[in-house]
């Protein structure tokens, strides 16, 4: 009797492994960083995994350089060139390459810096009679940069979940280079908290672009939808 408990005890230990790992490896697929047949060859696997990590850095970058174009636009149209001044730099950190976690942790850090000092103008102006300069025209098309960074953010998380599961040591062993696993590991931890700031900006810059009587690009409130 004992024996028999011992097998069948050992055989459900079994498949419960096997079942991990058939998990584990349709993680990698869904993301498209490999996974699949051994057979195929450690090489192809490692290529997959590069080029999905590659691709989500490239669409996290492009949604960053929308959205600091947006907060420059909208900085610009408030009278805030300083403001706007630390977006293009910013945004400058995006143009070579693969950037560091460094450089992806300062633009993180502008971002919201930049957040702040928008939302507190937006109350500034809607809680005074100041004639201060506004340029509707820019903050439209502020809006509308911001608006599509927004949507891209957005885009975005259905591969965060997969990548959030898997620490650098995971993706070293699928192939991915360090810098880009590194950076891989940065934005699924990042990335949703700044989305949240964004649409948070977004959202009172739509309102005040309508107390206002400019003009809110359609990008700028379909991507508000959902939040």
């Amino acid at each position: 009797m004992n024996r028999r408990i011992l097998s069948a005890a050992l055989l459900a230990s079994a498949t419960v492994l096997a079942s991990n790992a058939s998990y584990a490896q349709l993680n990698l697929k869904q993301l498209g960083l490999g996974g699949g047949d051994n057979s195929s060859g450690n090489a192809a696997t490692g290529a997959a995994s590069a080029g999905g990590v590659s691709q989500l850095l490239q669409n996290y970058v492009g949604a960053n350089q929308q959205v600091l174009a947006g907060q420059s636009g909208l900085a610009s149209a408030m009278g805030l060139p300083g403001a706007a001044g630390q977006a293009q730099q910013a945004a400058g950190l995006l143009s070579g390459g693969t950037p560091s976690v460094s450089q992806l942790t300062q633009v993180g850090s502008t971002q919201q810096s930049l957040s702040q000092t928008l939302t507190q103008a937006f109350a500034s102006r809607s809680g005074s009679a100041s004639s201060g300069p506004l340029d509707k025209a820019a903050f439209s098309s502020g809006l509308e940069s911001l608006g599509k960074g927004v949507s891209q953010y957005s885009s975005l998380q259905s591969s965060l979940g997969s990548v959030g599961q898997m620490n650098p040591a995971s993706l070293l062993q699928s192939g991915v280079n360090p810098q880009n696993a590194q950076a891989a590991s940065y934005i699924a931890q990042s990335a949703p908290g700044q989305l949240q700031s964004l649409v948070s900006t977004l959202t009172q810059a739509v309102q005040f672009a309508s107390s206002h009587g400019i003009s809110v690009p359609s990008i700028a409130t379909s991507a508000l939808k959902g939040f």
